[in-house]
């Protein structure tokens, strides 16, 4: 039975999916203009230094002007105070914002301790710095960024140069003017439009100049030389080269594949490592992405999100290239009926087995011609030994429009939970509860490129989650019924860690 306990603005969850008091407004009107399909991320951080991951969620506006006019299209803050409670602070935090808001990068740019947060808009990027407490300061303009007036879906921070500054990366979709906009019909009724009626952007990269600002290097780092229609950014050190490369969706068009081949510059490589297109040469509806490596074997592979009867398309990293591993892995029968925006790759139940979480929903309206089938549940695809997926339990949370999705252990028991947006709806937060016997370690380690290993498995430090969303955080892995771990962490310049016979069911924190 589901149990939610409002007191003012404080709410409590049981292990069963809940809502938060916050509903998603996207915009949409009888008019359909298209970035009313588009928003819903989420960041999972510490805003207050207190031990306890914080949730925010960008809010949209009214279309087509995309500005906020009322209390219920601002931006959201949430402090976690323990015991799957969580009080609004958005009044207090100066995270309200003030256009069309979709995604939020979270990371510690001035390097003060405090983490901070980047949101992405419709015509626009804010920068938020926090200076302590969950007190932000809006700082865009004295921190140089600027965005051309693009529509930014996402960002991912990441460190190109190794200099332990965070570097942005800026994920642009389409060039969005609602004078020219089209009127679409889908079976007879107003809907969204096709991608293929918008023109291509070019993402963007900004260097971190180490005081508080940033120059814009999208030109001569190779990144502004590719257009695209982009949705999500993973990013990892895909050939283990000591340098981070990112992964970006594109809608429609050709995915791209920045290598990272130092001294600032990129080289777009996705046909030659074969992630560009799926097998049938047809780009999907590529959504939102995720990098970790599912199979143990050290390798970051990847995962994205496209519609119904494209598949979600899996690629095993193989050191030189990436292999197709969707249909082996049984992905393409499990997703061939889903549409989805959020993927992140999460071991739900602990057994030392990466699994793959979905938020989905279809990209056309909930009151259009295929509004009764738009609506669809969360899904849990469970890795069962590293190379085939199986589908997993039925997750607890109504069907609804998703977009976002971040996985974290929201409260400190070792087992991980989930947050999701949804189009016009309330946030869901579902708390899960894990296999007794299964025991788990958390390891936080605040340097992005790092690869961490615990018994065979591996993951990579990077903040980035699926669509539009960002996790900030510990790294959870699952031990199964292993009461001990070791621990090995590389830093991207090579550096190395270990440490033997960790007890099991704790957080411990490594630094070079």
């Amino acid at each position: 039975m589901l149990r939610v306990l409002i007191t003012g603005l404080i709410f409590a969850a049981f292990p069963i999916a809940s809502t938060l008091p916050f509903t998603l407004f996207t915009g949409e009107s009888a008019r359909k203009y298209l970035p009313a399909t588009m928003p819903g991320g989420v960041a999972v951080f510490d805003a207050d230094n207190d031990g306890l991951l914080d949730l925010f969620f960008p809010n949209g506006a009214p279309l087509p002007a995309g500005r906020k006019a009322h209390a219920l299209h601002g931006n959201r803050l949430f402090r976690n105070l323990g015991a799957m409670k969580f009080e609004d602070r958005t009044a207090a935090s100066g995270l309200v914002g003030t256009g069309y808001d979709f995604g939020a990068a979270a990371g510690d740019y001035d390097r003060d301790g405090h983490v901070d947060l980047l949101v992405s808009g419709l015509r626009g990027i804010a920068l938020y710095r926090n200076r302590g407490l969950g007190v932000f300061e809006d700082v865009t303009a004295k921190s140089g960024l600027d965005n051309l007036g693009r529509w930014s879906v996402g960002a991912a921070w990441l460190d190109i140069d190794n200099d332990g500054d965070l570097d942005l990366f800026v994920v642009n979709y389409v060039r969005w003017d609602p004078t020219t906009e089209k009127a679409c019909v889908v079976e007879g009724q107003p809907d969204f439009c096709h991608p293929r009626f918008y023109e291509p952007q070019p993402n963007a990269l900004f260097r971190n100049n180490g005081d508080g600002t940033f120059s814009d290097i999208s030109e001569s780092s190779g990144i502004g030389k590719h257009a695209g229609k982009g949705m999500a950014a993973a990013v990892a050190d895909f050939d283990l080269d000591g340098k981070m490369d990112i992964f970006v969706t594109n809608d429609r068009t050709f995915n791209f594949l920045f290598r990272n081949v130092g001294g600032g510059r990129f080289e777009e490589v996705a046909f030659d490592w074969g992630v560009a297109v799926p097998a049938s040469g047809n780009p999907p509806s590529a959504m939102g992405a995720d990098a970790q490596d599912f199979d143990n074997d050290g390798r970051p592979d990847l995962v994205y999100t496209a519609l119904r009867d494209e598949t979600f398309p899996l690629y095993r990293n193989t050191g030189r290239e990436f292999a197709d591993a969707t249909v082996s892995s049984r992905m393409s029968i499990l997703t061939r009926a889903m549409a989805g925006w959020g993927i992140v790759f999460a071991d739900l139940d602990n057994d030392g087995f990466k699994d793959i979480v979905a938020a989905r929903g279809e990209v056309l309206s909930g009151t259009g011609s295929r509004g009764p089938i738009a609506k669809e549940p969360l899904s849990w695809l469970r890795n069962t030994d590293g190379k085939v997926f199986a589908a997993g339990e039925a997750i607890v949370a109504p069907k609804a429009l998703y977009r976002g999705l971040a996985v974290a252990d929201l409260d400190n028991d070792g087992c991980p939970d989930l947050v999701a947006t949804s189009l016009q709806a309330a946030a869901q937060v579902i708390r899960r509860v894990c296999p007794v016997e299964n025991k788990w370690l958390k390891v936080q380690v605040d340097a992005p490129g790092a690869r961490v290993e615990v018994n065979g498995q591996w993951r990579h430090v990077t903040y980035t989650s699926g669509y539009a969303s960002a996790y900030h955080g510990p790294l959870l892995f699952g031990l199964g019924r292993k009461s001990t771990a070791n621990v090995r962490v590389t830093w991207t310049d090579g550096t190395v860690r270990h440490l033997e016979s960790v007890k099991a069911n704790q957080l411990i924190m490594v630094k070079r």
